[in-house]
């Protein structure tokens, strides 16, 4: 009897495999410290742009607008160019952004950096997404969940050591400039790997047919739409849930900042939880369970104002369950789309870039002109559409499996 032996081991794709999954990790750490820093250093760069606070909440809407253009061609391009090359651009975009914003004395030069950096952020968020999925094939949503861990711990960091600072300086703004600094070592690991571009090329006319079938999926739009809600909500409750708990209770700025930092470790927890039940339920089973809980937290938070317990335990659950769905969704419109997954991953997105450009605005609006129970229904009523848009979309897939 013949005896098998197992495959062999390709150990030079298994270490560049392992290179990918530092330097992203590395990569949304950064992302994450620099990104949640925003919310408790808003104050200060109020005070110093000398503008009112919901002014300079525009700075989200910047971001995020960079974010959008910059996912818009990424994908795209990602399909066809050598991916360090475009990791490290946005390393360089990112890195001038971020400082630019953080030491800017006019708010024109703030919502100025903070457009390059969002330019810097959309070009990293795709890059790595793909870089991961493609080198993890088959285990797309595990992986994900595992090196967004590390934006969930940057974005737990950020307050934390925002707060730290403030203790230690009065100004909150030095973990900024220390979150653009991390971005600079994924931009020297990325010279230890290969070039890094798809297998097959295909001829312009072939690349053409194969976009437009994908811009005509509704299940993309679906999914966009998804996301459109679910990273609105969620830069929404990073940046204001520090303000949100100065008026609604006797709480202070850095119990506002700690709290804040509570949110990213609860994601944090959510995505090491999504990372360890993506081996046993299927993505759409693991997003349905996170959105349901999602929408739980959010009316938790909508009957808790003034009772400073309620409203921590209502941000802790909405964290905790926001925690898997964006590499969840990700990993979902991956699969979907094959070949021109860097295509629909782009256009996925960017539809989220977009939440964050329009909510996060709405939210400050809101809770600086109609108050803090307007602020939290806008919350609900985020979550609630997320739950309903997956239910929609699956209601949809099996009505086209019974009809074939």
């Amino acid at each position: 009897m013949p005896v098998e032996h197992p495959a062999p081991v390709d150990r030079g794709a298994a270490r560049q495999a392992r290179i990918a999954l530092a330097l992203v990790c590395l990569c949304f750490l950064a992302l994450g410290m620099a990104m949640s820093a925003v919310g408790p250093a808003l104050p200060e760069l109020a005070a110093r742009t000398g503008h009112p606070i919901e002014d300079v909440g525009a700075l989200f809407s910047a971001l995020f607008l960079g974010a959008l253009v910059a996912q818009l061609a990424t994908g795209p391009l990602s399909d066809r160019l050598d991916q360090r090359v475009v990791l490290i651009a946005g390393v360089a975009l990112f890195v001038a952004g971020t400082l630019g914003y953080a030491t800017s004395p006019s708010l024109a030069l703030t919502l100025a950096g903070a457009l390059v950096a969002g330019l810097g952020q959309g070009v990293l968020v795709i890059v790595c997404n793909i870089l991961i999925v493609r080198m993890f094939a088959g285990r797309g949503a595990a992986a994900l969940n595992l090196t967004n861990i590390f934006f969930g711990i940057g974005d737990m960091a950020g307050p934390a050591v925002a707060v730290m600072s403030l203790g230690l300086w009065g100004i909150a703004t030095p973990v900024l400039g220390l979150g653009a600094a991390l971005a600079l070592v994924p931009a020297a690991l990325v010279l230890l790997l290969p070039r890094l571009t798809p297998a097959a090329a295909q001829s312009r006319p072939a690349q053409a047919a194969r976009a437009a079938a994908v811009y005509r999926s509704p299940l993309l739009w679906a999914l966009g739409a998804l996301l459109l809600l679910y990273v609105g909500t969620e830069i929404s409750l990073s940046g204001w849930t520090a303000t949100y708990i100065q008026r609604t209770t006797s709480l202070g700025a850095s119990a506002g900042a700690l709290i804040t930092a509570g949110f990213w470790m609860a994601i944090t927890v959510g995505r090491v939880l999504g990372a360890l039940l993506s081996a046993r339920l299927a993505p759409n089973r693991l997003l349905q369970l996170c959105l349901s809980g999602a929408l739980a937290g959010g009316l938790l938070l909508a009957l808790s104002i003034g009772y400073p317990s309620a409203t921590i335990a209502a941000v802790l659950l909405l964290g905790l369950c926001f925690g898997p769905v964006f590499p969840t969704v990700i990993a979902i419109v991956a699969d979907s789309f094959g070949e021109a997954q860097g295509s629909a991953v782009s256009v996925a997105a960017s539809m989220g870039s977009l939440g964050g450009i329009l909510l996060p605005w709405l939210q400050g609006i809101l809770l600086a002109r109609s108050g803090p129970a307007a602020s939290a229904l806008l919350v609900v009523a985020g979550t609630l559409a997320m739950l309903a848009l997956h239910v929609g979309r699956g209601l949809r897939a099996r009505a086209a499996r019974n009809a074939a």
